[in-house]
């Protein structure tokens, strides 16, 4: 059956190391950052919120087109709220394809943004990477089966790089 997996967690919680060990298996990788490099020479910092509707549709291009082939689909975003959520799961179900929500361990903004700041700061200072992890933070909705209508739900434990279900 085809699958998509939502990742949810902060910056630099391990979700791109995970999307890099299930790219080498065939899974076809959804990241914003991506596509914002592409779409600007392979310049992150020429991001433009105006562009939004670019980098969406782009988004649903790929996913849509990943799907319809039958594809192991990966969101690498934070997808922290619900919202987020919301529009790759209806994406899937579009498709018939089964969801599962990848929960990765939340630690205070400060550490994720230093971790970020550390391994990829893409021109950004360290403050700049608190206040966004704060930010997504701020915004972060406790991924609920019930009210969210994703299949399955696990957490990432990085240690032993082992999806673990979660009841």
């Amino acid at each position: 059956m085809v699958k998509m997996e939502i990742l949810v967690g902060p910056v630099a919680s391990g979700k791109s190391t995970y999307c890099r060990n299930a790219a080498n298996e065939g899974a076809i990788i959804l990241n914003d950052d991506s596509i914002v490099v592409a779409v600007h020479g392979g310049d992150y910092t020429l991001y433009k919120k105006e562009f939004k509707p670019l980098y969406k549709s782009i988004e649903n291009n790929i996913v849509g087109t990943a799907l319809a082939m039958n594809l192991r689909v990966i969101i690498d975003r934070p997808n922290h709220s619900r919202k987020m959520r919301r529009r790759y799961i209806g994406m899937a179900h579009s498709f018939d394809a089964e969801v599962e929500v990848v929960v990765f361990k939340r630690e205070s903004p400060e550490v994720h943004g230093r971790r970020r700041f550390e391994s990829d700061s893409r021109g950004h200072s360290l403050e700049y990477w608190i206040e966004a992890a704060r930010y997504h933070e701020s915004l972060f909705d406790t991924p609920d089966k019930s009210i969210e209508q994703f299949d399955k739900i696990f957490e990432w434990d990085y240690q032993t790089q082992v999806k673990k279900a979660k009841v």
